[in-house]
């Protein structure tokens, strides 16, 4: 997961929200100027290329180093 491009997942991101949400697998707030993206990629920093590092961007930003995953079930 890491190293390839930044994931873009599902969460709106606010710098308060974890202060304020439950403690366990919090959803995000439902809107927002952001979204958050996980994972680093091969453009970025060595110490952000791994699954834990979260940060944000506009949803309509597109490059070659921000991205998704695709799966399916078994």
């Amino acid at each position: 997961m890491a190293g390839n491009v930044s994931e873009w997942v599902n969460d709106w991101y606010d710098d308060t929200y974890f202060s304020s949400s439950r403690p366990e697998n919090p959803a995000g707030p439902p809107s927002g100027r952001y979204r958050v993206l996980r994972g680093g990629s091969w453009y970025g920093h060595s110490g952000n290329v791994k699954t834990a590092y979260r940060y944000w961007y506009e949803p309509a930003v597109s490059s070659a180093r921000l991205g998704l995953r695709c799966s399916r079930s078994p």
